[in-house]
């Protein structure tokens, strides 16, 4: 799906590898550090980016998403400076580019409104602050099982869940439309970049639902 589709990767790696017997403990823990990278570094590029209206399609063109032309990635450890290169590590749901790119803004939203609501934490209600916090997590949540649901190639599903997770995103605005009012440093300085953030979740989940649905149509018009 666009910048997004990785079922051809789901399709090929499950069935080619019996990756339980042939990786340890240490080989996964050095693998999930690796894809945590990969959110990290989708993070710093959309930062770099953000002033872009371009920004998710550049961003998805540096993570090597959709252009034939750039080398294969590699996931690296930084720590011992070793590679897992992509034929050689297995297929998990960490590496879906959509699981990476919403994972990375979504983890955006919650470390930066843990640290921006410390700083007026005498102005914020420990409602409003959970409401927001809880909002997040929902779409978060729901936006990963949205990844489970396209990897299983349940289509239909993975709309069911985007749907709410962008009722969620809805819940998030309304929370930042309460704290914006508050105006009380520097808490709309957050509201204005987290609104960018869930803006652009919402557009590719919409991008997703809008492939899903053309999928569903076509398997449809097959039968």
């Amino acid at each position: 799906m666009e910048n997004f589709d990785n079922e051809s990767q789901s399709d090929n790696n499950w069935d080619d590898h019996n990756w339980e017997s042939a990786w340890n403990e240490f080989d996964w823990e050095r693998y999930l550090k690796s894809e945590d990278n990969e959110v990290l570094k989708y993070q710093k590029l959309y930062s770099k980016l953000v002033k872009s209206q371009n920004r998710l399609d550049e961003v998805a063109l540096y993570m090597g998403w959709d252009s034939a032309n750039l080398p294969e990635q590699t996931s690296i450890d930084s720590s011992s400076g070793q590679q897992l290169e992509n034929s050689e590590a297995p297929y998990t749901l960490h590496r879906h580019p959509l699981f990476i790119a919403s994972k990375a803004l979504h983890s955006w939203l919650q470390e930066k409104w843990m640290q921006h609501s410390s700083l007026a934490s005498q102005y914020i209600s420990p409602e409003l602050a959970l409401k927001l916090s809880s909002s997040f997590s929902q779409s978060d949540y729901q936006g990963l099982l949205a990844v489970m649901a396209l990897d299983m190639g349940d289509y239909a599903l993975a709309i069911a869940y985007l749907k709410r997770g962008m009722a969620s995103i809805n819940d998030s605005f309304a929370a930042l439309e309460e704290i914006s009012q508050l105006e009380i440093e520097p808490l709309p300085r957050y509201v204005t970049q987290a609104k960018i953030r869930l803006f652009d979740i919402r557009d590719i989940w919409l991008r997703v639902v809008a492939d899903c649905r053309a999928a569903v149509a076509k398997k449809s018009e097959e039968e």
